[in-house]
Formats: C-alpha cells, sequence, structure tokens
C-alpha cells in the first residue's frame, strides 16, 4: 500500500487530523492567491517602467517610427493588462468568483476598452508618422476618423459578446430604422462621400492654402467626416462641409508648391525709358525681403495705353498668405524709386472743348438737319440759333413752286 493511500485512510479515520488538514490547505490556497495577486502587480510594474526607461521623450526635431510609436502606446495597457488578468485568474482558479460572474464581465470589458482605445492612439501615430514622412504618398485625415469609427465597432461588438447581450429585438426593426436614418442623414452622407472624394482627388491636406470660387481663401486645419475646418487670414475659424467642398471649385494654392506669383501693376508717362522702368523693378524686387529671388521676377511691357504705358512686375513669394503684403511692399518701393529718378506716374485725363464761333455752329446745325422733307421746305429752329432768312433745301425733284 502506497503513502498516499494510507494517508488519504488516516485522513478519513481520523476526523480531527483532517479538519486541521483542510484548515491548513485553505490558509495555504489564500496566501498563493495573494502571491498571484502580489506578482502580477509587481510584474505590471515592471513593464510599465521599463517602458518608461527604454522610450524616453523624443525632442522636437527628433523623428519618430512605427515602432516606437507602437512601444510607447502599448506598454501601459500592458502594464494593466497583466494586473487585471492576473487578479481574474487567480480568483477563478481558486474559486472565488465564477468566469461569468459579474466581476469577470466587468474586467473583459474594461480590457476591452483598454485595448480598443491602445488601437485607436497608434493608428493615428502611424498616420501622423506616414504624413510627415515626406514619402509620395499621403493618408488623409479622413482615414483617422475610419479607424476611430472601426475600433469603436469592434469593441462594441465584443463588449455583447461578453455580456451575451440579445440583439434580435433590435435586429427586427432595424431595416425599418435604416430607411428613415437614411432620409434624415442625406447630408451628413453626402459629406461623408464628398470626404472620400476629395481625399481620392488629392484635392488637399492639412497645412495647405485653399481659395473657393474666389471668395474665401484660409489653409486646411483638419479635413473630418462631416466637414473641413478652415482658418482664414482673418484668423477666424470656418467650417465647410465636404459635399459643398465637391461640388464647387477649390483651387489649392500650395500645390504642387508653397510658392506663389504675384503680379503688379506698373505704368509710367509717355516718353520714359522703359528700361529705367524695368530696372528700378528689379531693384526693388532683390530689396523686398518677401519677394523670393528664385524664380526670378521679371517686367512685362503689357499695352499702350490711353494716357501710360503700362507694365506688369511679376514675382514670386514664398507662401500664398504673404502675397497682400509683398504687394504693399512693391508698391511702396515703387513708388519712391519713380519719385527719386522723376517718373512721372500719369493718371486718365479728359478735355472738353467749348465752340465759340457762331458760323461754325451753324455750319454743324445744317449738316445735322441736312435731311428735311421731300417736295417740301423746312424752317429752321429758332431755339438751335439759325438764323430764319437763309434759304431753304429745293427738293429732290426740282419742281418749281408757282408764285
Amino acid at each position: 500500500m502506497s503513502l498516499q493511500t494510507s494517508s488519504w485512510r488516516w485522513l478519513q479515520v481520523d476526523g480531527v487530523g483532517q479538519s486541521v488538514l483542510s484548515m491548513s490547505l485553505l490558509e495555504w490556497e489564500w496566501l498563493l492567491l495573494s502571491v498571484i495577486i502580489v506578482g502580477s502587480y509587481l510584474l505590471a510594474r515592471l513593464v510599465h517602467w521599463l517602458g518608461k526607461r527604454y522610450l524616453p521623450p523624443l525632442g522636437e526635431d527628433e523623428p519618430s517610427s512605427f515602432g516606437r510609436a507602437t512601444a510607447e502606446e502599448i506598454y501601459t495597457p500592458l502594464a494593466i493588462s497583466i494586473l487585471l488578468i492576473g487578479i481574474s485568474v487567480a480568483l477563478q482558479a481558486f474559486g472565488v468568483i465564477d468566469a461569468q460572474s459579474l466581476l469577470s464581465n466587468a474586467v473583459a470589458t474594461a480590457l476591452t476598452v483598454l485595448w480598443a482605445r491602445a488601437a485607436i492612439r497608434i493608428g493615428s501615430r502611424w498616420l501622423e508618422i506616414a504624413n510627415g514622412s515626406g514619402s509620395d504618398y499621403e493618408f488623409a485625415p479622413i482615414f483617422q476618423n475610419f479607424w476611430k469609427i472601426g475600433m469603436v465597432a469592434i469593441a462594441a461588438l465584443v463588449i455583447v459578446a461578453i455580456w451575451d447581450l440579445q440583439v434580435t429585438p433590435f435586429l427586427a426593426s432595424a431595416g425599418v430604422l435604416g430607411i428613415v436614418i437614411g432620409f434624415a442623414a442625406q447630408d451628413a452622407i453626402g459629406n461623408l462621400i464628398g470626404g472620400i472624394a476629395l481625399y481620392f482627388d488629392n484635392t488637399y491636406k492639412p497645412g495647405d492654402v485653399i481659395l473657393l470660387e474666389e471668395e474665401m481663401r484660409g489653409t486646411v486645419v483638419d479635413i473630418g467626416i462631416r466637414s473641413t475646418t478652415v482658418l482664414t487670414p482673418e484668423n477666424t475659424m470656418v467650417t465647410v462641409p465636404n459635399s459643398v467642398l465637391n461640388s464647387t471649385q477649390v483651387v489649392n494654392q500650395t500645390a504642387p508648391r508653397r510658392h506663389i506669383r504675384v503680379d503688379v501693376s506698373v505704368s509710367a508717362a509717355y516718353g520714359t525709358d522703359y528700361e529705367t522702368v524695368e530696372r528700378i523693378a528689379m531693384e526693388v524686387c532683390e530689396d523686398a525681403p518677401m519677394i523670393r529671388s528664385s524664380p526670378k521676377p521679371r517686367l512685362l511691357f503689357r499695352e499702350f495705353g490711353d494716357s501710360a504705358l503700362v507694365f506688369e512686375l511679376q514675382a514670386y513669394v514664398a507662401h500664398p498668405l504673404a502675397e497682400i503684403r509683398a504687394v504693399d511692399q512693391l508698391n511702396r518701393r515703387i513708388y519712391d524709386r519713380f519719385n527719386e529718378a522723376g517718373i512721372t506716374i500719369p493718371f486718365p485725363q479728359r478735355e472738353l472743348s467749348f465752340l465759340d464761333d457762331e458760323g461754325a455752329a451753324d455750319q454743324r446745325l445744317d449738316f445735322r438737319e441736312r435731311d428735311g422733307p421731300p417736295g417740301g421746305t423746312r424752317e429752321p429752329d429758332d431755339d438751335r440759333g439759325e438764323s430764319p432768312n437763309e434759304p431753304t433745301e429745293s427738293s429732290p425733284s426740282g419742281a418749281r413752286t408757282d408764285e
């Protein structure tokens, strides 16, 4: 007979010894439970410490990577998960709680929400790194919103499965509810489709300066599912629906490059040397701090105006929003240099002449009224200054009137 069998029979025979050993095992169970919980806590703290120890904060100019972004966002949820899973498994193993108890479901729900949040943050970091990598492809922020919606939907389905919720009654009315929502959310769906179309057309991205039908200009701040936020030069935020942007003409003034050309009209009086005007304009562009040296500015002789020689100065600025200030600098400097060089900037003039010769006025009136009625004579108008003694015109047929 083995030792285990003898011991087991001894326990069965000796009721007092069985009671004492059972109490000892119960104490060991609680001690082991405490050790597992404390070990889970220490392991969670170790993971969190290692994450902070080997992932120091980056500087402003230091680039990040996909692996580093994932590690930065995952070590804290991993530490919390180790702690919660250790406590839950220990309590279930020793029969303190049931696997389908309220506490177990709450722990599973907390873990689902925690990792869904971590996945959303990782996706956002990846999109930021991809957009700032300088590659040919760029991910629109609208995909960040789709990623958030997808993670939230998956987390909701997992939570429904954890709590074993019955969704059949809700599915019965899903068809009617879908139709109602479809009619009520026509604008929202149009904005969503418009945002997707704008991305695939590569119309703009955050940081670009756009011009909407020559009415509003501003910098794109955010591209959402429903609308796009634009910051105007007046420092006001304007929210434009994506459907409007998709159906109107949108001019991206920062694509393919950020520098933009400004055109300044310059006039000089007739007789001015156009080479002198060109030399002054080029010197002004070299001295103006907001004018780029490349591409080079140029002066075009546009036309011979009514009272002046009309030129057009074409120069480039580094950013579209600097256009108004650059034009101001050019106008001021050209005006000062023209004054120094003695170049006149003419303005349109009109001269009015009055006829003082009464005979010339009579001839002009006779010319205007030469068409008289056929076969008869016409008396001149006294109020127009014609002489009543002048002979009247004869009829075209040459007929003679009897006296």
